[in-house]
Formats: structure tokens, C-alpha cells, sequence
């Protein structure tokens, strides 16, 4: 597009937004803001709309369209845009949380800026007094978008959101209105007055606008005690200072060191856990920031509620994870979340943030996003984080366990005795195979036999599985799994499978006692001349340049009764693995044993397949013997005599 400089321009002032910018540029050629935008390559030639996504970022293109019609540098356009800001302020960064993001996604679905409506001070819209400025007025400025930004320390006040003629949130822009300005081709009207439309006198067809001066301030914006007021300016200051170019580069947070920009993903994170649990800290706050704070929540409940009575589904997390666009509640809400962010270490932090993760379970899977890594949050939350949610990365890293919630027993009548290590494959068969193909078969056993488990012995999944023979991180492992590879309407159907599951072993009258069956063989395996004997005529048949039938063998068939009996896991068989907390071991037998489980254990053929008839009748005697109270392991003999 060929444009040519505009008859007169204007200096932009100090983080002037791009539609603060083109609306005063508009009132000193005494034109209409749209009209601007044609001039300029800002509007679209075929429908004169106005992108809302400009406010983001402009394609180099039209910044230097724009800036050979407004006669300034490409740096100066591009200042007006929120990109500026990307560097200090991660939610404007299309890099963020390690995707590229495009500038109308973060214009359409970044919940962190406001894309929607702006705050705004009266006193800065009045100007500093200069001459352009008595005529045309302050700026609308850039940091005015930011959650962040909640008040104007120049005028020691909070900032306004809302018209006080119309009521209506500034620059309002609903879901399917995609425009920088409100009736951007309608003239006459000064930078600062409000361009909300109002049906006018004529009917509804006809529009008018409300026209209100937002320069003109009604209050000094007080709406909490005077000392409150003080503490948020003072924040405020120094939340300013991390978003200025020449800011510091680090601040403490949580304990320890870390970026500005890191910081700005704590409040982030801890803003929408506090609401999200709310009123779970509620004695954090003072009375009159509780009473702000209980209001938003509620109107965040509201909304979801009114997103389900409509039939569709609603990701909660994403109405949570919404600041609020009222100054004095948003200030209350990141002046809490700050209050966490200066605990002395992550054990301290993590005091704080238990009762929160109890109440909100739902933001778990939220907040692993963020601490994936190294983090996109600070070091100390994330170990803090990492550590209550059980983030694995991390308990490796810190070496210290999760702290998990840990309910009571539930009152059912089968014990932990009752349930086998590793879900019996028919009852997988029968209550899960057809649904959950997202998750591996074993993985999905041995989490559904953890949760079984958590029934009976209550606490943690981790620690009950522990009273099966699964090693913490085993079961950490597969209850992650479920979590984040099962939709939320198969984990819904996961759940029923457990719950009936667990509906039949409560009214069962032929329970089998797994738990004597391990205890008997938790230090078995075959002796070597049980071996030899179980195995001579087989080992007769292939005599010469056949199957080795040493210790490998031996332990491999050890292992295979072992699950056969116990309804074990095989990585986890005594016979290779003593004892189950100890890192998986290494060596020749283990590895001899994991390499060929699976030609003897689901694809048995030649000589295995011989060997798995002898098996299976040796196990078959064992399990008899074992719940008879006959085994005795230092003595038993089951091998035929010939």
C-alpha cells in the first residue's frame, strides 16, 4: 500500500498505546479515528475494520506504512504496541510457556492482558499541563493493559475501569467484536471522552455514543483503609520498576534469586491457585480485600455455572486463571499472591500453598505447565510447587517426597490383603482395556491396584501402594499417567471402572488372600536343584545346541511363578528385586529376565512354551499349598517325584 505522510503528526508520549495514539493524532487533524487508520494502513481497505490485534504488534510492513504516513521511526510504532513489553512481561512474549503463539492468539485467548477493556487514570488522561497536552490530552498508556498495573503512584491513586456515566468497562470490546476502537467513524469527540455506544434518541437503531469525560475524576480512587492504600502503592512502585527497560534484572522470590520476568509467572500462577481455592486464603487478607475478593470469586462462579446450564463444557481453570479487572481487587489478589512469594524458603512456601492445592485439586494439572523444565515460574516455587504436586523432575532433583493430602479408610469390607500387586489382567479386561488405549496396560494396572489400595489403607496412593511391594515412584509414575493422558471423560469412566471394581470386592465372599501369597514368597526364588529337577527332561530334549538352562533361566521362571501366584508385577518379583524401595536394580539376571519376559509371559512358543506347562503346574501347587498354611519355603519340595 502506497501512503503519503500525513499534513501534520504527533510525538508520542512516553508508553502511549497505539489506539491512544491514533485517537489524539485524529483530534488534532480534527478527523475521524478510522479515517486516521485508513490514512496510516491501519485499517483493512475492504471493510474499514481496525484490528484489534494491532494493539499486540504490527507485521513490519505496516509499522513502516505507519510510520512513513505519521512521519515517525519504525522504533517509535513499534513502541506503541504491548510487544515493547514482551521482554519484561511474559504473557506478551509469543515465545511464552515454549510454543510460538501468534499475535491474534494472545489478542483472542491470553487472559493476562486486557484485551477486552483497559484501566485507566483520570488525572493522566488530563495531561501534564503542556500545550499539545491541554489540547488533546494525556496518554493512554500501554501499562494500563497489564493486570499488573493496578494504580498511578504519580497521583497516588487506583486506577478506573469503568465509565462513571454508563457504567460500561473502557474501550469494552465483547467476545465477537474484534475492533481497536469503538466507532472509530464517529468524529467530534476529545481522546478522553468515553466511546461507548448508547442507543440515541431515535430508537435502538440508531446509535449514539455516551461521551463522557473520563479526564475529569469523580474520586481519588480510595476504596480500602488508608494504610491498605499505601501498601498497595508501594507495591505498585516497585511492580513498575521490574517492567521498565532499565529495571533490576532479578528479584528474590520464594528464597531464592531469579528473573523479573519469572516473578510476573509466580503471581500468575499463585493469583489463580488463591482464586481457585478461595476462600482457602482467606486469612490472608484483610477484611475489606476479603469482602473484594469473595465478590469476583463468586461472579467467576457464576459464569461457569451459567457456561454448564447451557449444555457445554467448561474448563474452569480458565475463568480462575482471569484477573479481575477492578483495580482494588486485582491489587488485593497479586499483594496476597507477593505476600507468598517472600516466604524464606520453599518448605515455608509450601506450608502456605498445601491448604490451597487441598482445596483446588483441579489446578494441578494447570500448574505442572509451568514447571515443566527448568520453569517458566521461579526456582524456589517451583521446587515448592514441584514438591506439593509431586512434579518428578523435581522430587529427583531436591530428593525430598511430595507432600500428599491423606484421607481416612474408607469403610470397606476387603483388605489390602484382598488386592494383587498389579491389577489382574480379567479384571482389567472387564473394567478398563476397551476405554483407556491413552495409557499403557501396565501403567493403568498398577495405578488402579495404588488407588484400591489408598481405599483400604487411606493417605496417599504412593504410601498404600508401598504395602503392596510398589515403590513410591512406581506408583508416582502411573497415577501421572492416568492424570495427563486420560480425557476428562475417560478419567470419569476410569473412575466408575474403580469404583465398581471395588463395589464387587466389597460384597465378595470369596476374597483371595494376595497378602499371605506375598509374604510367603518375599524371599523365595527356585533353588538350583529344584531347577535341575523341574527341567531335566526338558533340558534332555534339546541337548545338544539347545536353550541354556542356567541361573538366567532359573530366575526368569522364578519371577513368572511369582507373578502367576502373587499377582505381582514383574519388575518388582523378589526373585530379582529384594527390596522394592532400592533403585530398580541392574546386572545380568535382571536384564537377562526383562529382555525374554515377554517371550515366556505372552508369546510362549518352542521351548518356552514346554516350559510354561511345567510352570503353571508348580504354581498351580504353590498357591495350594501356600493357602492351606502348608508352605514352609526352607522345606517345600513340589517338584514330581519320578
Amino acid at each position: 500500500m502506497t501512503v503519503r505522510p500525513l499534513p501534520r503528526s504527533l510525538d508520542p508520549l512516553p508508553l502511549e498505546s497505539l489506539p491512544g495514539y491514533l485517537l489524539r493524532l485524529a483530534h488534532r487533524l480534527d478527523s475521524w479515528p478510522g479515517r486516521i487508520a485508513e490514512l496510516t494502513g491501519l485499517a483493512t481497505t475492504r471493510n474499514n475494520i481496525i484490528a484489534g490485534s494491532h494493539l499486540f504488534a504490527l507485521r513490519p510492513a505496516m509499522a513502516q506504512t505507519f510510520a512513513t504516513a505519521t512521519r515517525l521511526s519504525t522504533m517509535e510504532v513499534m513502541a506503541l504496541t504491548l510487544s515493547s513489553l514482551a521482554d519484561r512481561y511474559p504473557p506478551l512474549d509469543s515465545a511464552f510457556s515454549g510454543r510460538h503463539r501468534r499475535i491474534n492468539g494472545i489478542f483472542v485467548k491470553e487472559n493476562w492482558v486486557f484485551s477486552r477493556a483497559t484501566r485507566h487514570c483520570p488525572d493522566c488522561l488530563a495531561g501534564d499541563g503542556s500545550r499539545i497536552q491541554q489540547r488533546h490530552g494525556g496518554a493512554w498508556s500501554l501499562l494500563w493493559r497489564l493486570p499488573a498495573v493496578f494504580a498511578c503512584p504519580t497521583h497516588h491513586r487506583l486506577l478506573d475501569h469503568a465509565c462513571p456515566a454508563c457504567g460500561t468497562a473502557v474501550r469494552r470490546r465483547t467476545t465477537e467484536h474484534t475492533r481497536l476502537l469503538q466507532l472509530a467513524w464517529h468524529g467530534g469527540l476529545h481522546p478522553a471522552q468515553c466511546r461507548t455506544p448508547i442507543p440515541g434518541p431515535g430508537g435502538p437503531r440508531r446509535i449514539d455514543v455516551c461521551g463522557h469525560r473520563l479526564d475529569t475524576p469523580t474520586s481519588t480512587g480510595f476504596c480500602l483503609d488508608s494504610g491498605t492504600h499505601e501498601e498497595l502503592l508501594s507495591f505498585q512502585r516497585r511492580l513498575l520498576g521490574y517492567l521498565r527497560p532499565d529495571g533490576p534484572l532479578a528479584v528474590v522470590s520464594v528464597g531464592q534469586e531469579t528473573l523479573s520476568q519469572r516473578y510476573f509467572v509466580d503471581l500468575r500462577i499463585l493469583a489463580c491457585l488463591i482464586t481457585a481455592s478461595w476462600p482457602a486464603a482467606r486469612d490472608l487478607l484483610t477484611e475489606q480485600q476479603a469482602l473484594l475478593l469473595d465478590t469476583h470469586v463468586r461472579e467467576a462462579r457464576r459464569q461457569i455455572q451459567t457456561v454448564r446450564q447451557r449444555g457445554r463444557a467448561v474448563r474452569e481453570i480458565s475463568f480462575y486463571d482471569r484477573p479481575p479487572l477492578h483495580a482494588a481487587t486485582c491489587a488485593s489478589l497479586l499483594a496476597v499472591a507477593d505476600d507468598i512469594t517472600t516466604a524464606d524458603d520453599p518448605d515455608t512456601a509450601r506450608d502456605l500453598l498445601h491448604p490451597l492445592l487441598d482445596a483446588a485439586p483441579a489446578t494441578r494439572p494447570w500448574i505442572r505447565q509451568f514447571l515443566v523444565g527448568d520453569g517458566y515460574c521461579s526456582p524456589g516455587l517451583q521446587t515448592a510447587l514441584g514438591l506439593e504436586i509431586g512434579t518428578l523432575h523435581v522430587i529427583r532433583r531436591t530428593g525430598i517426597r511430595p507432600r500428599v493430602p491423606t484421607p481416612p479408610p474408607r469403610p470397606v469390607h476387603f483388605g489390602i490383603q484382598h488386592i494383587p500387586q498389579h491389577l489382574l489382567p480379567e479384571w482389567h479386561e472387564e473394567y478398563f482395556a476397551n476405554s483407556f488405549t491413552a495409557v499403557k496396560p501396565r501403567l493403568l494396572r498398577r495405578a488402579a491396584a495404588a488407588l484400591l489400595a489408598q481405599m483400604c489403607a487411606g493417605g496417599s496412593p504412593a504410601s498404600a501402594a508401598q504395602l503392596l511391594g510398589i515403590p513410591r515412584e512406581a506408583t508416582l509414575n502411573a497415577i501421572n499417567s492416568v492424570d495427563h493422558s486420560l480425557p476428562r471423560r475417560a478419567r470419569r469412566a476410569f473412575d466408575t471402572g474403580l469404583e465398581t471394581l471395588a463395589a464387587r470386592l466389597n460384597t465378595a465372599t470369596d476374597l483371595t488372600d494376595y497378602g499371605k501369597r506375598r509374604h510367603a514368597l518375599q524371599t523365595w526364588s527356585l533353588s538350583p536343584e529344584e531347577w535341575e529337577e523341574l527341567t531335566a527332561d526338558l533340558a534332555q530334549q534339546h541337548r545338544h545346541g539347545g536353550p541354556d538352562w542356567g541361573d538366567g533361566k532359573r530366575a526368569l521362571a522364578s519371577v513368572w511363578i511369582w507373578v502367576r501366584v502373587t499377582g505381582g508385577e514383574h519388575i518388582f518379583a523378589p526373585p530379582i528385586r529384594s527390596n522394592p524401595d532400592q533403585p530398580r536394580p541392574g546386572g545380568v539376571l535382571p536384564h537377562y529376565v526383562n529382555t525374554r519376559w515377554q517371550s515366556i509371559n505372552t508369546r510362549p512358543s518352542g521351548h518356552y512354551n514346554a516350559l510354561r506347562e511345567l510352570l503353571e503346574s508348580y504354581a498351580d501347587a504353590l498357591t495350594i499349598s501356600i493357602d492351606r498354611h502348608e508352605f514352609d519355603p526352607s522345606r517345600q519340595h513340589l517338584v514330581p517325584q519320578h
